[in-house]
């Protein structure tokens, strides 16, 4: 009885070893998902430091747009005042309006210098080379912008139609540059937000996709490798070894059936048949001796 009780114990530890296996399989697969999303969440939390980096510049881009065109905005009140001026002598006009840039070319510069820091602070390792040159550029435009800008002063005692001319045909093109650059590195960092927007939504396909693809393969391959395993080896085996107990402790006839055809479970239950009969043959001379 010990040892169809040890059979029978070998027959059921080699099915717990099998569950155990396709456990331990299952428990990789399910670690590797997470994984997957792991590396997701941290891909996922630095395109968004990278989105909101974007919408900052974006922000900070719009701020120098507005800065400019409302300085240069008072430029050109300041040019066109005429009611400012006052005749003193023969046709010896001066502006009392003219006499204001130095002031607010330092208003200006200060906003303009500090707009363009923070935007400096704004740029990170992910900084796209359209953002940082175009940067550059704002600077060196402002800088040729602000330089002409000094020429007003030399026109505070000119006529009105020589200071308006003055501003279009000298100052202008030198303020389009300027607000060109800028609406270029604006265009630059919209364009860099979108790219990492679009970035989020890819990489989380890429990332989600395989880990839920490799979860339900993986599951369907432990299901049906643990199905044919049991089916085709565990089950056989235990028929034969009952039908061996059956016999040895009631002497009942063996007749197990497997369904593996011509593979090595089918020829040891053959075996294990002819064995029997053999054996009863034995007991049944053994008895008519």
């Amino acid at each position: 009885m010990k040892r169809k009780s040890s059979a029978g114990t070998r027959i059921k530890s080699i099915k717990r070893k099998v569950r155990t296996g396709f456990t331990v399989l299952g428990f990789v697969l399910f670690f590797s998902s997470i994984v997957s999303l792991f590396e997701y969440t941290r891909m996922n939390r630095v395109l968004t430091q990278q989105i909101e980096e974007n919408v900052n510049s974006v922000n900070i881009a719009r701020d120098l747009i507005m800065l400019t065109e409302d300085y240069n905005l008072e430029v050109l009140n300041i040019i066109s005042d005429t009611g400012a001026e006052t005749a003193q002598g023969d046709g010896g006009a001066q502006s009392a309006s003219l006499q204001t840039p130095s002031a607010q070319n330092a208003r200006f510069s200060r906003e303009f210098a500090q707009t363009m820091e923070d935007m400096r602070r704004s740029f990170t390792q992910t900084t796209t080379f359209k953002e940082k040159n175009y940067a550059d550029s704002v600077l060196l435009a402002y800088t040729a912008y602000m330089q002409v800008l000094r020429e007003a002063r030399d026109l505070q005692e000119s006529e009105y139609q020589s200071r308006q001319g003055w501003y279009f045909e000298r100052l202008q093109p030198f303020y389009i540059k300027l607000r060109n650059y800028i609406q270029s590195l604006t265009n630059a960092s919209q364009q860099a937000l979108i790219d990492n927007s679009q970035k989020v939504d890819e990489t989380f396909y890429r990332s989600i996709t395989p880990a839920i693809a490799s979860v339900v393969i993986g599951l369907l391959v432990v299901i049906l490798f643990n199905y044919f395993l049991n089916y085709y080896l565990i089950n056989p085996l235990i028929r034969i070894s009952k039908g061996i107990q059956g016999y040895r402790s009631y002497n009942k006839s063996y007749n197990v059936e497997v369904d593996n055809e011509n593979d090595e479970l089918d020829q040891l239950n053959d075996n294990v048949s002819n064995l029997i009969e053999e054996h009863k043959s034995v007991v049944r001379d053994r008895k008519g001796a």
